[in-house]
């Protein structure tokens, strides 16, 4: 009997320290998670970008994007959300996260259609966060995983030159309102 109590003892002991060893790796895990399902269950979109900058010193060509749905005009707004934003960025910090729906054009280019404060039950959306509100547009953030985009040696100048003509496309994968950048394309602009 003493020794099923040891035993017991022991086995007790060692998941607690199982549990203390498995928890940073857990929370290290987790955050992968987000893109990985981004990419697993995403689905593709496409949308336009404007350039920024094409080169670290340390890390080669990248290309830095910013896109146009950054900036909404007020009218896509519901009178609620428009207050409640209002109320956000009184303070000069970030809202809360800001729902935005997103349909194609007749180039196949996703633009913001509407915006809400709760994730639509229907379609695609990008979850945002509102940081300021300037000449009838709101300008919005939609996390990382779009700000950067690394890319072969000596061709970050070429993409930047086509995104200033407005012949670069990010190609996005959405799911559940997160997004990941998997790759840019040069397009042909409509004359």
């Amino acid at each position: 009997m003493a020794g099923s109590v040891i035993r017991l003892f022991m086995e007790k002991r060692f998941s607690k320290y199982l549990l203390v060893m498995l928890l940073p790796l857990t929370v290290l895990l987790v955050r992968p998670l987000t893109p990985a399902a981004v990419l697993l269950f995403g689905q593709e979109i496409r949308l336009s970008t404007e350039p920024v900058d094409p080169r670290d010193i340390f890390r080669g060509d990248y290309v830095t994007l910013r896109f146009s749905i950054e900036r909404i005009d007020e009218s896509l707004l519901s009178e609620r959300v428009r207050d409640t934003l209002s109320a956000e960025l009184s303070h000069d910090a970030p809202s809360e996260y800001l729902y935005v729906t997103l349909r194609p054009d007749e180039d196949k280019i996703w633009q913001p259609v509407a915006t809400s404060l709760i994730p639509p039950k229907v379609g695609i959306y990008l979850r945002a966060r509102a940081f300021e509100s300037r000449n009838s547009s709101i300008n919005l953030d939609y996390g990382n995983f779009l700000k950067r985009y690394y890319v072969k040696e000596n061709t970050g100048l070429e993409l930047e030159d086509a995104a200033r003509h407005g012949e670069l496309t990010a190609v996005v994968k959405v799911w559940r309102g997160r997004a990941v950048l998997t790759s840019l394309e040069k397009r042909e602009l409509r004359r």
